[in-house]
C-alpha cells in the first residue's frame, strides 16, 4: 500500500502484483507518475471517498484515458454537488459506463461487503451505513438536518494477506466518527490516515476528537497528508490528543508542516524518500516523511518506508519538531 504525497490532498494505492485499486485522487503529477513509472495499468477499483476537489481533482483525466483499465468506480452521489470538477467527473465515469469499460458504482456505503476485494487485498468499507446512504448529503433544509460532504466520507480499512494494515479517515467528521462507533465497528489499524489532513474537525472539540479516532484506532503510525501551503496542519491540539492516546506512536505528515518549519528544507538525507514512488514535495524541499510505501510480508509481518529512524534522521535539520516533542 503506498500512501502518496500529493501536496494538499489524499491518494493512496494498494497493490497486489499488477492488479490495483486506487482511493481518492487530487490534482497533480505525483499520482500520474506513480501509475505509469510502476505499470499501474490494471486498476481493479477506482474509490473517492467523497466529492471534494483535494479528494477528486484528477480522477476525470483517469478515466479519460483510454490505455487505463479501470474496472469500478466507486463515488457515492451528491445533489448538491455542482462544482466543474464533480461533473466533469460524473460525465466521465458515465461515458465509460455507457461504453462497458468501467462499471459505475454509486453504493460505495457498508452494504459493498466483499465487492472490493481482489487477490490477497480486503477493502472493508466501514463508513457510511445503510441509514446515512439512504439519506445522502443533505442541506440544513433537510428534515433530519445537514449532512454536510465531510460526514459523508468513506471510511476503508485496508487489509494485505489477511492482516490489517491501514485506516483511511477521509475528512470524517466528529458525528460521523460517532456513527461508526456506535455500531460496534472494529476500527483497530497499525497504520491511520488521519482526518481531514489533521484539521479541525468542526466539532468544537479537536483534541478530544484526535483522542476518540486513536481510542478506537490504536495505531503504530499517524499519517497526515499534508500540503504545506493550504493550512498549518496538523493542528496543535490534534497532535495532542494523539499524544494523549498513543504516546510512541509514530506521526509522519507527507510534507513539512510550517508550523515545524517555515521554508522548505533541502538539507538531511533524501535517502528516505521513496525512489519508486514519487513525492510531490521532494524537488522543492517540502516532503516530510513524503511518499510512505507500507508493505505485509509472506510471514505477515508489517513494514512501511521510510522508517521511523529514517525519518527521525531527516526532522532533526527542522526549526521545531511537533512529532517529536509532546504537545500540551
Amino acid at each position: 500500500m503506498i500512501i502518496l504525497d500529493v501536496g494538499h490532498g489524499n491518494c493512496a494505492i494498494v497493490r497486489d502484483g499488477l492488479r490495483s485499486a486506487i482511493v481518492d485522487i487530487p490534482r497533480g503529477k505525483p499520482v500520474i507518475e506513480a501509475l505509469v513509472d510502476n505499470k499501474c495499468q490494471q486498476i481493479e477499483h477506482l474509490l473517492l471517498s467523497h466529492p471534494d476537489e483535494d479528494h477528486i481533482g484528477g480522477a476525470a483525466r483517469l478515466l479519460a484515458d483510454p490505455d487505463v483499465s479501470i474496472g469500478n468506480f466507486w463515488c457515492n452521489p451528491s445533489a448538491i454537488q455542482d462544482t466543474d470538477t464533480y461533473l466533469d467527473l460524473v460525465e466521465q465515469a458515465a461515458l465509460r459506463e455507457d461504453e462497458r469499460r468501467t462499471r459505475y458504482r454509486s453504493n460505495l456505503n457498508v452494504g459493498a461487503r466483499e465487492d472490493l476485494n481482489f487477490e490477497r487485498v480486503a477493502i472493508e468499507v466501514l463508513h457510511p451505513d445503510m441509514r446515512l446512504a439512504g439519506i445522502g448529503q443533505a442541506s440544513r433544509k433537510h428534515k433530519l438536518g445537514e449532512v454536510p460532504s465531510n460526514r459523508m466520507s468513506a471510511v476503508l480499512r485496508v487489509s494485505l494477506a489477511g492482516k490489517p494494515v491501514a485506516l483511511l479517515a477521509a475528512d470524517i467528521d466528529d458525528k460521523g466518527f460517532d456513527a461508526i462507533v456506535s455500531r460496534g465497528v472494529d476500527l483497530e489499524a497499525p497504520v491511520l490516515v488521519f482526518p481531514h489532513h489533521g484539521g479541525s474537525a468542526k466539532g468544537g472539540d479537536d483534541r478530544a476528537f484526535a483522542r476518540k479516532v486513536c481510542e478506537q484506532v490504536k495505531p503504530q503510525v499517524v499519517v497526515f497528508s499534508l500540503g504545506r501551503h493550504k493550512y498549518k496542519n496538523p493542528l496543535p491540539e490534534v497532535l495532542a490528543g494523539v499524544r494523549d492516546v498513543v504516546p510512541t506512536a509514530h506521526i509522519a505528515c507527507t510534507q513539512i508542516s510550517k508550523l515545524c518549519h517555515p521554508g522548505a528544507c533541502t538539507t538531511g538525507n533524501t535517502a528516505r524518500l521513496s525512489p519508486n514512488w514519487p513525492s510531490a514535495g521532494k524537488t522543492k524541499g517540502e516532503s516530510c516523511a513524503g511518499t510512505i510505501v507500507v508493505q505485509v510480508a509472506e510471514n505477515g509481518d508489517i513494514s512501511y518506508t521510510p522508517s521511523r529512524t529514517q525519518h527521525t534522521l531527516f526532522i532533526q535539520n527542522l526549526d521545531a519538531r511537533q512529532c517529536l516533542t509532546p504537545t500540551v
